[in-house]
């Protein structure tokens, strides 16, 4: 299996799965279900694997009988989200009807791509107790770390090429990156920049677009 790419861009091993289900249990896609079902229509892989396993429950109370901390999550995040335009009823949970009652995969040999991927980052909701909770807050604060050195490169590049004039106060970088930045030139500072950029947008289009309810939190 692939590593995964913010595990592999940080360092930071995913730990073992705790296979409390809650995954399984509390599924919500960060696409409402009537365009996920549109794409499923149109021969989308990823929706029509979805719906081949996932079945919904009949209402949000419902499921927050069984994950509650999933439901309340979710729901904060989607009246956040500019694509559930504020309504809450476009937010849909479902369960796996293959776990088993031991919490173990019915299916797990022949799973689809996006339960092997599981979690694909962060980003994703996840439950109070699940066990990539460390994991996803660690990778947060580097991805967070790295979004801010880029932006303080930029201004500092700037500011060395007599653009802003401000300069820039030194706790804007981390310690280290000041270090190496000590007597750089603006074609070091670009070189710099290139590679802060090219580990962002590497990774920003799966913090935006995981299918599973990754925009959130």
């Amino acid at each position: 299996m692939p590593a995964n790419p913010f595990e592999s861009a940080f360092g930071i091993p995913l730990p073992r799965c705790c296979s409390a289900g809650d995954c399984c249990k509390g599924v919500s896609p960060s696409t409402p279900t009537r365009k996920l079902r549109q794409r499923a229509a149109e021969g989308d892989e990823f929706a029509r694997n979805f719906f081949s396993i996932m079945t919904p429950y009949a209402s949000h109370e419902d499921a927050r009988r069984v994950v509650p901390g999933i439901v309340e999550k979710t729901l904060v995040a989607a009246r956040q989200s500019p694509e559930f335009e504020n309504n809450e009823a476009d937010v849909v949970f479902y369960r796996c009807r293959f776990l088993q009652r031991d919490n173990r995969c019915g299916v797990h040999e022949d799973r689809p791509q996006f339960c092997r991927d599981y979690p694909d980052s962060p980003f994703v909701v996840m439950a109070p107790d699940c066990a990539y909770l460390p994991w996803a807050a660690a990778c947060k604060k580097q991805y967070a770390a790295l979004t801010s050195n880029l932006e303080a490169l930029k201004r500092l590049q700037d500011s060395l090429q007599g653009a802003s004039g401000g300069g820039l106060s030194a706790h804007a970088l981390d310690p280290e990156l000041l270090a190496a930045l000590e007597n750089a030139s603006c074609d070091a500072l670009s070189e710099l920049e290139m590679e802060n950029l090219s580990l962002t947008l590497s990774l920003t289009p799966l913090y935006l677009a995981s299918p599973l309810a990754t925009i959130w939190l």
